[in-house]
């Protein structure tokens, strides 16, 4: 049977972690398995900083920064391989580098990083990761391949956001994945990454590399999709944030929805829709403990009904108002929404009055400042920074006290939202 696998950073962080993907893999060797694999540990976020280095002209900090992640992964090279499969795998890291050095180089140079930037040098962190998996499974006897995600999933050229081309991607997928799946082998390829049709590199958006995982198993046709973590599976509750948590042992495809939407991190928002279509069953497991059962995403939810608290921080609440104090009708809320598309702002909560519009938003670097700009001209608008979205799903009497004092507060069936 065909299986998709996704290994996040947690499980490929250091050489033990690798040591552990493929200790997973000895007991699916009878199934034909594709893996999608993220960077390793935090390399996007150290990508990310070097790059605004770079753009803020701290060249040597920059130079610093490309150093401490280039020795991270040579690091990792020498610990898992020896000899010539040592300099072999060295060779192909160091040319990542080279690529990398290259676009450092350009961003010192225009003083700029544009969307476009970001996707190139960002998803170096999954090339150099599945470089380094795909490596030590063949050095383990696992007859595997390494492909290149962006040759494979097309999308439009929506930089940091691409939106796939569906019909593109499953045909490549079909004709090109398949076949070498049929053959017995793994397949290792890179999550969060794809490419448009004239071949420039794009991402599906952070922690994207769930959303590349569901894409791969719908155009193949998955038997269903596995997403190993650090975790037992879904729990109600962050347990860094409430003493006592309760698992999942199942959750509906539109519970799981719900719980990423309003931040719940342990899946991609975009991962479930593909499985939706095809009955796809996502399992969510613990690497530490492949014989938990972790949680299982498909049409059916829990017998018991379960409270979950979820807090989704950096969130930003906009009050705007019409200048000339208009009702606050659809001509005007469309033209906020316009605006809304426009900056590239991820709405999270929406309330109105007769006279103004409330939005708790994502607070990005520079797209609620954007948006700002772009409502300044017909509206007057009080931003307040920093909050968190706290959601209840199947909440209790006793949740409304909490929501006591916020800025918004809204109840939608069995569920409470408010910001703080």
């Amino acid at each position: 049977m065909i299986q998709v696998m996704k290994f996040g950073g947690a499980s490929v962080k250091n050489p033990d972690a690798i040591r552990n993907v493929a200790r997973i893999l000895s007991h699916f060797k009878e199934d034909a398995i594709l893996l999608v694999v993220s960077a390793m540990d935090k390399t996007t976020n150290h990508l990310e900083m070097l790059a605004h280095l770079a753009r803020d002209q701290k060249e040597a900090e920059a130079w610093a920064q490309f150093d401490k992640i280039k020795s991270f992964h040579l690091g990792h090279v020498n610990d898992l391989f020896e000899g010539d499969l040592q300099a072999l795998v060295r060779e192909k890291i160091l040319n990542y580098f080279q690529q990398i050095e290259r676009i450092v180089r350009g961003i010192l140079l225009l003083k700029e990083f544009p969307p476009s930037t970001y996707d190139r040098i960002v998803s170096h962190g999954e090339l150099l990761s599945t470089t380094l998996v795909a490596a030590y499974l063949e050095k383990e006897n696992h007859d595997c391949q390494w492909i290149d995600a962006r040759d494979y999933i097309k999308t439009d050229a929506s930089y940091q956001r691409g939106e796939v081309i569906w019909s593109l991607t499953e045909e490549n997928i079909q004709q090109k994945v398949v076949p070498v799946m049929r053959a017995g082998k793994f397949i290792v390829t890179q999550g969060f990454i794809g490419s448009t049709t004239e071949g420039k590199t794009t991402t599906l958006g952070r922690e994207g590399s769930d959303y590349t995982g569901s894409i791969f198993a719908y155009c193949l046709g998955a038997e269903n999709l596995t997403v190993w973590k650090d975790v037992i599976g879904i729990l109600n509750a962050d347990p860094r944030l409430r003493d006592e948590t309760q698992k999942h042992e199942q959750l509906s495809y539109e519970e799981a929805v719900e719980m990423t939407f309003y931040g719940a991190s342990v899946i991609h928002p975009k991962t479930i829709k593909p499985l939706f279509s095809k009955e796809i069953p996502l399992k969510v497991k613990c690497f530490a403990d492949i014989k938990e059962p972790g949680t299982v995403i498909g049409a059916q939810g829990d017998d018991q009904v379960i409270t979950s608290y979820i807090i989704k921080k950096q969130q930003a609440y906009l009050h705007i108002k019409p200048k000339d104090f208009s009702f606050m009708e659809e001509r005007l809320m469309q033209q906020i929404f316009d605006h809304v598309y426009k900056s590239g702002v991820k709405v999270n909560l929406v309330q109105n009055s007769a006279i103004s519009l409330m939005l708790c938003v994502d607070d990005r670097e520079n797209t609620v400042t954007e948006l700002e700009a772009l409502l300044l001209d017909t509206f007057r608008v009080e931003t307040e920074r920093k909050l968190k979205l706290f959601t209840v799903m199947n909440y209790q009497a006793a949740d409304l006290t909490e929501a006591h004092g916020a800025r918004m507060v809204q109840q939608y069936d069995k569920n409470l939202s408010y910001v703080k």
